[in-house]
């Protein structure tokens, strides 16, 4: 499917843990922002397409979790879709935005992931996040899983051991990818985590299971973000448009097929495909990095590094923001946190900026192509889905 659609405007909330914040002042915070952005109103959006992940387990709120929260902003009559795909809601939600305005159905319509993640009993949160794996054949995990810690940290802890054992990874890169994140987000307002931190800071952070420091790990955050998607490029905003070139999602490989490609690789490849690219013609990316393990094997599933080379790319600063291949420029799911629902949106946040140059302090010197995957869920230790996104200059 060819298309000529943009993306019009963005907005999201600062991630952090906000107990006194509900999914309606988050939500409004993002949209109001999105909508600014994009010189519209909200009698202008055709439909929206609503993530979010873990609302029913912690706010209790159930079925209705999209019109709930965009009721009290003025919307009404038009669809409301609420998408719920683990980690990867956000980007599942853009890519329906995109059908549906690549269809010729809507020209203008808004992605809206919203994530009030954290709750005063923290054993509600962690456990919330078992949900994202299959609760009937779900992978094994170490005691108090789920009650100190999220599940997911202990498979974070074995695709860490499984780059140690197989591609040469050490502790110490791992370390630096951390750092790396951290002292990005130190520079990004929106971040959860602005503190920044050196290698030797992630190394000597608490350990939550062997290898992975609690720095190695994203924070659980609440936050949102809003994406307007529109038919064309509108003339009068030269520079601010931001054309979809790709916009695909997978999910893990069938059951006893061997060699076939993880969800990230599948995405991935349809994404060069649609847009024409490879990843030669990338200039920066944000890819999922609920822990630096997952993201440094993201790298080669992305096509971006050869396996074997994640080592040396961590080593020597390829995916910093003066590197060959800045990686993560916002702080990423470490360093700028991760609201599950709103992460994607907030990857394509980050790209939309750096598209623009309205970054900042952390705006990249070539920014023309970006990329951002965001994974989600866990079915027999593989990445359930994933969704990639290719954006560039309209």
């Amino acid at each position: 499917m060819q298309s000529d659609a943009v993306i019009r405007g963005v907005g999201m909330t600062p991630f952090g843990r906000f107990l006194g914040s509900s999914m309606k002042d988050l939500g409004r915070e993002a949209v109001n922002a999105a909508l600014d952005d994009a010189g519209i109103r909200v009698g202008d959006v055709q439909a929206v397409f609503f993530a979010n992940a873990l609302a029913g387990l912690i706010t209790g709120q159930e079925c209705i979790r999209g019109e709930t929260v965009t009721y009290p902003l003025g919307f009404g009559t038009i669809p409301v879709h609420n998408v719920e795909n683990a980690c990867a809601s956000g980007g599942n939600a853009l890519h329906l935005a995109w059908m549906a305005v690549a269809s010729g159905m809507y020209d203008t319509v808004l992605a809206l992931g919203v994530e009030k993640a954290n709750h005063e009993d923290r054993v509600r949160t962690f456990s919330a996040f078992g949900s994202g794996m299959d609760v009937e054949d779900g992978f094994a995990v170490g005691d108090d899983a789920g009650q100190d810690r999220s599940p997911f940290v202990d498979r974070q802890a074995r695709l860490a051991r499984t780059l140690f054992e197989d591609r040469g990874v050490t502790t110490e890169g791992l370390a630096r990818v951390a750092s790396r994140s951290l002292e990005n987000a130190r520079l990004n307002p929106m971040a959860h985590r602005r503190f920044g931190g050196s290698p030797q800071d992630v190394l000597g952070a608490r350990i939550v299971v062997d290898p992975i420091t609690v720095l190695m790990s994203s924070p659980i955050s609440d936050g949102a973000a809003a994406v307007v998607v529109t038919r064309r490029p509108d003339p009068e905003r030269s520079g601010r448009d931001v054309r979809i070139l790709a916009s695909r999602i997978a999910t893990r490989p069938p059951k006893g097929v061997a060699g076939a490609p993880g969800s990230a690789r599948a995405a991935g490849l349809a994404a060069y495909e649609q847009a024409g690219l490879g990843p030669g013609d990338i200039d920066f990316v944000e890819v999922h990095d609920a822990s630096v393990a997952y993201e440094l094997l993201t790298w080669s599933e992305l096509g971006l590094c050869e396996p074997g080379q994640e080592q040396e790319w961590a080593m020597k600063g390829h995916t910093e923001r003066s590197g060959a291949m800045p990686v993560n420029a916002s702080g990423g799911l470490v360093g700028r946190g991760h609201a599950l629902g709103a992460s994607g949106l907030a990857q394509v946040f980050e790209l939309t900026q750096q598209i623009r140059g309205d970054a900042g302090d952390r705006q990249l010197p070539r920014a023309r192509v970006g990329l951002a995957q965001i994974g989600g869920g866990v079915i027999d230790w593989e990445t359930a889905v994933s969704s990639v996104h290719i954006l560039a200059g309209a």
